[in-house]
């Protein structure tokens, strides 16, 4: 799910350092990946948007070797039903696009959503404060509608005392003349809920970095308890399994609403349902997949939806029912493949080399304020508390100092003595306003001198 930028931005950053003009400074480099799972997420964008991000139409693929892994040393030689099963999954991620019907040893079928929830989540109400049982479970559907109303169906079933915590709702600008209930009502998927139920026990995921790799974007926890202003509960899977952890409310803006405002909340969101993308990279030993309203939109989602398993029969299926000649049978499930992916010859890397200098000697780019920012923080920046955007702007200041540096020009330089690049007359005027503060300053400003190393507008 890597976009190519990011690996660009690496790239830069590793030349710049190392101060060699070689791919990644002249370091090995090692990634690891699958194309038969998603591709990087383009938000509005489409297919082609997609195969744009992805390493393969980057400069880099051409220059990299690729190796595989061709043995499955999970699977035993006597047990034919998983082999079937591994070997039905490695068709559903490469060629078999459309409607897809799966064998009787392709998962375990169920017939509606209650049967789906009671199969994964057996004996809920006896293991509702068990981490490790919770650990090892999981549904999965492509969208946030699903998911969130099976997550209130199980949530529901838990006796446990409810804690409601409510939002604090502003206006991004001042003045705005909107009642704060409008806030209170919008919702989106990159916000948490205004309304908040929690009960010990429940299964919560976080939807933004707040301690990295700790608590970063998708990690899982289940509440040990509820205080006032922070949320305590233990870590579900991972390398920090069982760590216990307290979230605070922080302030997130909303980008996808009719009107932009600022919500202060917890944030989390129920999560013994996800969607498709959050679950990729987790493993469970009793997974459903729920398709009966929505089907899998983009490429690799049912591959990964179906592969976080290693067992046949831990898979639970639901995609619901259809007529057919007037009798009910269960719905085809449609698998999106992009093709493309997997012929060499349909890509033409994109010659997207940064401009160098000569080998030997220090990297040259024509990078901006803001191009630094979107490489450090792609899409995320003021989508994370307003501290993070700051953060932001001073790395990426911090980053174009550098550059200067190495290209013989010293960037803090100019902020500290900006008398270096005053004219004559901008000193003459400067020597009448002493002799007399009250006559108009009509001398011309100076034009702003520029960066060869930055390509723009440093303050003078």
């Amino acid at each position: 799910m890597a976009n190519k930028n990011t690996l660009t931005a690496l790239d830069i950053t590793m030349r710049d350092i190392i101060g060699n003009d070689k791919f990644m400074g002249g370091k090995v480099f090692v990634c690891a990946g699958d194309f038969r799972q998603i591709l990087p997420v383009i938000r509005g964008g489409g297919k082609n948007a997609e195969l744009e991000h992805c390493i393969k139409s980057s400069y880099m693929w051409n220059d990299m070797t690729k190796l595989e892994l061709t043995e499955n040393v999970r699977l035993k030689k006597d047990d034919r039903k998983n082999i079937k099963f591994a070997q039905s999954l490695l068709r559903l991620g490469s060629r078999e696009a459309g409607p897809v019907e799966f064998g009787e040893d392709f998962g375990v079928r169920v017939n509606s959503r209650k049967e789906l929830v009671d199969r994964v989540y057996d004996d809920i109400e006896n293991n509702h404060l068990n981490a490790s049982y919770f650990e090892k479970r999981a549904i999965v559907s492509p969208t946030n509608v699903d998911v969130d109303s099976v997550n209130q169906m199980i949530y529901d079933k838990s006796k446990e005392k409810e804690v409601v915590y409510n939002s604090v709702d502003t206006a991004v600008e001042e003045g705005t003349d909107i009642q704060t209930s409008v806030f209170n009502a919008m919702t989106s998927p990159f916000l948490p809920l205004h309304r908040l139920q929690v009960k010990v026990g429940s299964v919560l995921m976080i939807i933004r970095n707040i301690c990295p790799p700790k608590l970063g974007n998708g990690t899982r926890i289940i509440v040990t308890n509820l205080k006032k202003n922070v949320l305590v509960g233990k870590i579900l899977g991972g390398s920090y399994r069982g760590e216990q952890v307290m979230i605070p409310r922080i302030t997130l803006e909303a980008q996808d609403t009719p009107v932009n405002f600022k919500r202060k909340q917890f944030p989390v969101k129920l999560s013994y349902v996800m969607t498709i993308n959050k679950s990729q990279g987790q493993m469970f030993e009793r997974c459903g997949l729920l398709l009966d309203t929505v089907q899998c939109f983009t490429h690799g989602q049912l591959y990964v939806a179906c592969s976080r398993v290693t067992n046949w029969d831990s898979l639970i299926l639901y995609t619901g029912w259809h007529k057919v000649n007037e009798v009910c049978v269960p719905k085809p499930t449609i698998n999106c493949v992009y093709k493309e992916l997997f012929d060499e010859t349909s890509f033409n890397p994109e010659v997207d080399v940064p401009e160098t200098t000569a080998v030997g000697e220090a990297p040259v780019y024509n990078l901006s304020e803001e191009d630094a920012i979107d490489m450090i923080l792609p899409e995320c920046v003021n989508t994370h508390s307003d501290r993070l955007e700051e953060i932001a702007q001073e790395l990426a200041q911090k980053i174009l100092e550098e550059i200067g540096k190495k290209c013989g020009r010293d960037s803090k330089e100019q902020e500290t003595s900006p008398t270096k690049y005053r004219s004559d007359t901008e000193e003459e005027a400067r020597s009448s306003n002493k002799r007399g503060r009250d006559e108009e300053d009509t001398t011309p400003k100076p034009s702003p001198k520029k960066c060869k190393c930055v390509g723009s507008e440093t303050r003078t």
